[in-house]
């Protein structure tokens, strides 16, 4: 793997010396000179460094190009090591004070600046490696293992995210509960692992059918859950039949029309004049997943307040072999 150091001195001979003194160190196989915070930026754009080296003097302010560095999460660990001259005091603290790991003298000896510089650059590669592991078990935490999509947890943190932007935005956002037809039939008839092919499967197939700004979410068992950012009732419903569909092409790709698989669907939508919470828009889909159930399965309904009308079925009836009667 190639090491490389990134020099940025205003003025020359500073600059030239300073990369001769990096090049002496034997640590990098490769240099690359800027003269301006922009140059620097430009670069790590474009290429990765190990080590940005800075020759620090009274013409090196101002330092905006250093704020970059630290709120860029790409760059924030990188070692920043500041070359003064020798007694200038006031220089050194300046540049520690303004991020840089270490601080030292054109007339450090070669050895002790090599050792320290792989010793920053060690610590940095630590604390990436450490980052990204973090990040992975962050991710981890919030996906399901099984299907990919999701989780409890992940749906929890972004239905409370919506209801906020929607509440800022005034904008329109449905929440849609799906659960899969006599899915424990299929489970005592064929056994987990026939049953974790088709959540799998069902899955992708809501993964492939929602759009990219929506959230498709594994709720728990064979139940699923979708939110609907920018959605209305009569879009969300056109997406829930086209969702029914693709379960049903699912179900003959699987069983070659042996067996049917299906789904209920349960809709509500939020607007931000409500002054609903996630517990309340969970249990207005639950409710209408619900009377989906009880109105014979693989079917759609839409949550309406109970002052409003009798509530909205929309039946899906698939071509093929008839439904599996309820366990």
């Amino acid at each position: 793997m190639t090491v490389t150091a990134l020099i940025i001195s205003t003025s020359n001979p500073p600059r030239g010396a300073l990369e001769k003194k990096v090049r002496n160190t034997g640590v990098f196989d490769r240099t690359i000179v800027c003269s301006s915070g922009e140059d620097v930026i430009a670069e790590l754009k474009n290429q990765t460094v190990d080590m940005i080296c800075w020759a620090f003097g009274i013409n090196d302010e101002p330092t905006d190009w250093l704020e970059a560095l630290r709120i860029n999460p790409a760059w924030a660990d990188l070692p920043l090591l500041v070359f003064t001259k020798e007694g200038d005091q006031e220089h050194r603290l300046r540049g520690l004070e303004l991020g840089a790991c270490d601080s030292v003298t054109f007339v450090t000896p070669t050895a002790e600046l090599a050792a320290r510089m792989r010793g920053h650059i060690k610590r940095s590669e630590q604390i990436t490696r450490l980052r990204n592991r973090r990040a992975e078990l962050a991710q981890m935490a919030l996906n399901d293992p099984l299907t990919g999509l999701g989780n409890r947890a992940s749906f929890d943190l972004r239905l409370g995210q919506e209801i906020a932007r929607s509440r800022r935005s005034g904008n329109s956002f449905g929440l849609m509960m799906i659960d899969l037809d006599h899915f424990k039939w299929f489970n005592d008839c064929y056994g987990h692992q026939a049953g974790d092919t088709i959540l799998k499967a069902v899955a992708k197939v809501l993964a492939e059918t929602v759009r990219d700004s929506d959230v498709a979410c594994r709720y728990g068992g064979e139940e699923f859950a979708i939110i609907l950012p920018g959605t209305t009732a009569t879009s969300a419903r056109r997406l829930a039949e086209r969702l029914h569909e693709a379960i049903s092409t699912l179900s003959r790709d699987l069983w070659q029309d042996e067996k049917s698989l299906t789904a209920s669907i349960g809709l509500t939508c939020f607007d931000g004049s409500r002054l609903a919470g996630s517990g309340e828009l969970v249990s207005e889909a639950d409710a209408a997943l619900y009377r989906a159930k009880n109105n014979g399965r693989n079917c759609t309904e839409i949550y309406l307040p109970e002052t409003s009308q009798l509530p909205l079925t929309f039946d899906y009836h698939l071509q093929g072999p008839t439904p599996l009667q309820a366990h």
